[in-house]
């Protein structure tokens, strides 16, 4: 297991600096004016590079031999959990409105729905199972790893959209292929290591999911979801 602990928190640390350097143009780099930022931003950054401080750390108190710490921050997911999924939706909101605001056209404001939704859902879905499986350790640690890919999105993807001049539809594409990359391996190792892969293969089904959603934005069926969901939701 030491093994398995000192992996998870090198796949962590890279995700959280990957995730640095797709929000640096953007937001850290505008320190300390913050131009461009309201504070539904900064509240949604905070709650999330705290979420991913937690899951660098959780991993590292196992692999250093602290099971009691581990437990007694781990109560913080109780409370920073909700938190960060409603975040989710009030970021999702205020970005619908922004682009309505600043008159970008209506496809493509549906369009951004296809990546604040899918945020939501499943850091819901993953945090809910997380907390389900909380005393199965292999479960909860598979579905809090996932919790963690979802960040490989905003942040991988935005450091490749804006370091090497992509379009955003491939940015995310190749940030998603990552993704499921990730989750096949956890899967494989899993299955090669003849443990139970019901979390790993459940998280790499979601995954599919996941992109596929991206993958049809564009279509009339998203987009009349996606109005929908605006007129109900936003």
């Amino acid at each position: 297991m030491q093994k398995t602990f000192r992996n998870t928190t090198i796949l962590m640390v890279l995700i959280f600096l990957g995730t640095q350097w797709g929000f640096y143009s953007t937001y850290t780099s505008q320190f300390p004016t913050f131009e461009n930022a309201t504070p539904t931003i900064h509240v949604h950054g905070a709650l999330l590079m705290t979420w991913l401080v937690l899951l660098v750390l959780q991993p590292a108190l196992l692999y250093m031999g602290r099971p009691k710490l581990h437990r007694s921050i781990g109560k913080v997911s109780w409370v920073l959990g909700p938190a960060i999924i409603i975040s989710l939706y009030l970021i999702g909101r205020h970005g619908y409105w922004r682009a309505i605001e600043f008159d970008v056209p209506m496809h493509d404001a549906l369009t951004f729905i296809a990546l604040d939704s899918r945020g939501l859902i499943y850091f819901t879905v993953f945090w809910t199972l997380a907390m389900v499986y909380r005393k199965k350790s292999q479960y909860h640690m598979r579905y809090m790893i996932a919790t963690g890919l979802l960040a490989i999105g905003p942040g991988i993807g935005r450091g490749i959209l804006f370091s090497f001049d992509a379009s955003l539809g491939m940015a995310m594409t190749i940030s998603d292929l990552l993704v499921l990359l990730i989750a096949g391996i956890l899967l494989f190792i899993d299955i090669t290591g003849k443990k139970s892969n019901r979390a790993s293969l459940t998280i790499f089904l979601i995954f599919i999911i996941y992109m596929t959603l991206w993958q049809i934005r564009d279509t009339v069926l998203w987009q009349s979801f996606a109005q929908h969901y605006a007129n109900i939701f936003y």
